[in-house]
């Protein structure tokens, strides 16, 4: 059965939605495949601490990061899917992750969000931080979670060939996306965590004209300097962060919505007292409700962006 067949059968087809194009494969998540995403569990769901497994030691980097195993999917996780194009400038079939809500139909252009994916974290673990597609399906979002040609591309914000391709990547999924799906242009996002969140910074400046509003979170990076800030000038800027982060220095973000201040450019700057780089956001659905609440306030025909200095 072809992976188109599959969503049929499935039940999961959004309605309206076009049919992957030519090269592309799309079939439903499983409860198997986000329960293997998800590794190793060292915390409960909540963070409290698991019997008989030594609490994660968040100050030795990214070896203590917390872990939760994940629960069952809700009822719009079920309707992720996982799927493949592609990319002829890497000779390779690059995995994406999509949700579309229930309301898209064609004909009715709906929003969208590209979700950049941390350092290590995978398309789909990154569509399953709680409340992602919740939320979406609220808002009535789209929402796609490209590779970035690898787990550590780092969405052009370094350089070098892997930098290249994971920004060609992003750019070649959003376009993929735009072109299967009738896609609202005043209301395009970009969000990301931790490396994700440098992509953000990089990929929201290059690209400023695409962009109603970004969302850089516990990002990596930031913006370079006051000449850089303009290009920000173009869209809103929601920047969120952990006080406690000890391994991205919450004053990356700081520095930004000092020069985001100093363009006009306007933005939100929300830190989160005593939080740290990344369970508040990955097990945080009230933290996540904040991203979509923002995004849906915002777009290119509500808000010139620029301000007076």
């Amino acid at each position: 059965m072809t992976s188109w067949l599959l969503l049929v059968a499935a039940g999961v087809l959004a309605q309206g939605a076009a049919p992957p194009a030519p090269g592309q494969n799309c079939a439903p998540i499983t409860q198997a495949h986000a329960t293997e995403s998800a590794g190793t569990a060292n915390v409960n769901h909540d963070g409290s601490p698991l019997p008989g497994v030594p609490a994660p030691d968040i100050s030795q980097g990214f070896l203590g990061i917390p872990r939760s195993a994940q629960p069952p999917l809700t009822a719009s996780q079920q309707r992720i899917l996982e799927c493949t194009y592609h990319l002829a400038e890497a000779d390779a079939d690059m995995p994406y992750v999509l949700f579309v809500p229930s309301t898209y139909a064609a004909g009715k252009p709906a929003p969208l969000i590209v979700d950049l994916h941390g350092l290590n974290i995978s398309p789909l673990m990154q569509m399953l931080f709680d409340g992602t597609t919740d939320y979406a399906e609220r808002h009535g979002f789209i929402v796609v979670a490209p590779m970035g040609y690898s787990l550590s591309g780092w969405w052009g914000a370094r350089s070098g060939r892997p930098g290249e391709l994971s920004e060609l990547d992003a750019m070649k999924v959003l376009e993929l996306i735009r072109q299967r799906y009738d896609v609202d242009s005043d209301r395009i996002y970009l969000m990301g965590h931790s490396m994700g969140g440098a992509g953000t910074y990089h990929l929201g400046g290059k690209y400023h004209d695409i962009w109603a509003g970004i969302a850089p979170i516990s990002a990596a990076g930031g913006i370079g300097d006051a000449a850089a800030a303009e290009r920000y000038r173009s869209f809103v800027t929601l920047l969120m962060h952990g006080e406690k982060d000890s391994i991205v220095s919450v004053n990356g973000s700081r520095r930004a919505a000092g020069l985001l201040a100093g363009a006009g450019a306007q933005h939100v700057y929300l830190e989160f007292p005593g939080k740290d780089h990344e369970f508040w956001i990955r097990r945080g659905a009230d933290n996540m409700e904040k991203v979509f609440l923002f995004f849906a306030t915002v777009s290119k025909r509500t808000h010139a962006a620029a301000i007076s200095k």
